[in-house]
């Protein structure tokens, strides 16, 4: 038992120096990949061009060690790396047989991914503590996971309903994610409605839900960092 304690002990003292050296840079490191994910390998993907396919993964793989050394938090990792672990079956079963529902598991399995580190997130965002450069591009990565998980959902309607939206084919191929997840930033931002529009009752409670939380989002993140940096400077 007295090994056992001290190795338990040591594993979480040296889980605790990686937590405070890297936790701030990790937020910063996982914007930028999420970022490139969005921006640069779903369009190129959509394209057809391929040798981007693993970059997906490579992220996720990014995201389990980044809610492990950000929130210390053995149970929140072990949920992440599950849904992780499902997401690379479903990519290997389906190079033998699709299956029925594979789509459903990623997206099931990307939603529970995101919301888990939305939550690490958003507990080191808004912290106590001094407001650095890190935090604030933290936010911005709490900004790009609440429209990934919103891509997951739509995905799930889409799959369920298949007229869920006008303009949008949820069919299984590349350009799938795209129109995801273009469709979702574009009621995120609230900039209007032209190409895709939602048609089911549920696809359209989603994106009310959405377009909330993105114009409230702004004004609660400011006010909370303002609140911060007070706290902050009269310490």
């Amino acid at each position: 038992m007295p090994v056992k304690y001290a190795t338990h002990a040591g594993s979480r003292s040296r889980l605790g120096q990686l937590q405070k050296q890297y936790s701030d840079r990790l937020l910063s490191v996982l914007t930028i990949l999420l970022l490139l994910m969005l921006f640069v390998v779903a369009p190129f993907q959509a394209t057809g061009m391929v040798g981007f396919d693993a970059f997906g993964g490579i992220v996720a793989l990014v995201m389990v060690a980044g809610v492990l050394v950000i929130s210390a938090s053995p149970t929140a990792t072990i949920i992440m790396f599950a849904a992780f672990a499902v997401n690379v079956a479903v990519i290997i079963v389906r190079l033998i047989k699709p299956l029925p529902y594979d789509l459903y598991l990623v997206a099931a399995a990307w939603f529970i991914i995101v919301c888990i580190l939305g939550f690490v997130v958003a507990r080191k965002v808004f912290e106590r503590g001094p407001v650095n450069y890190h935090r604030i591009v933290g936010a911005v990565l709490l900004y790009l996971l609440i429209a990934m998980a919103f891509v997951s959902l739509f995905m799930l309607v889409g799959l369920r309903v298949p007229n869920a939206f006008n303009g949008l084919v949820l069919e299984d191929n590349q350009k799938m994610a795209s129109g995801l997840i273009y469709f979702s930033f574009v009621t995120l931002t609230s900039i209007g409605y032209g190409d895709i529009v939602p048609v089911h009752p549920v696809a359209r409670s989603l994106c009310n839900l959405e377009t909330i939380i993105g114009q409230l989002y702004p004004a609660t993140l400011l006010a909370r960092l303002v609140s911060l940096e007070i706290e902050g400077r009269r310490r």
